[in-house]
């Protein structure tokens, strides 16, 4: 198994009602940018993620790992 270094990006996605927070897993020397536009995957994964209501604000799950689809996201931001 040949393994690829990646560097961890602090992220918030919005996506339909959801706000995500979370480290997306880029490429080694790459931008967000490069990651967002790769055609190689439909999914983007996020790991460490808070995932909140966009209209309440609420926390709504924690979980370890959110693969999102890239056609439903409408913004990223890099925080941090």
């Amino acid at each position: 198994m040949v393994y690829t270094s990646k560097d961890k990006v602090r992220v918030v996605i919005v996506s339909g009602t959801l706000r995500i927070e979370g480290e997306m897993h880029v490429l080694a020397g790459s931008r967000l940018t490069d990651a967002l536009n790769s055609k190689a995957k439909d999914f983007l994964v996020v790991t460490n993620a808070s995932v909140f209501s966009l209209e309440s604000g609420d926390l709504l799950y924690e979980p370890s790992y959110v693969a999102v689809n890239r056609d439903a996201i409408s913004a990223v931001f890099q925080i941090g």
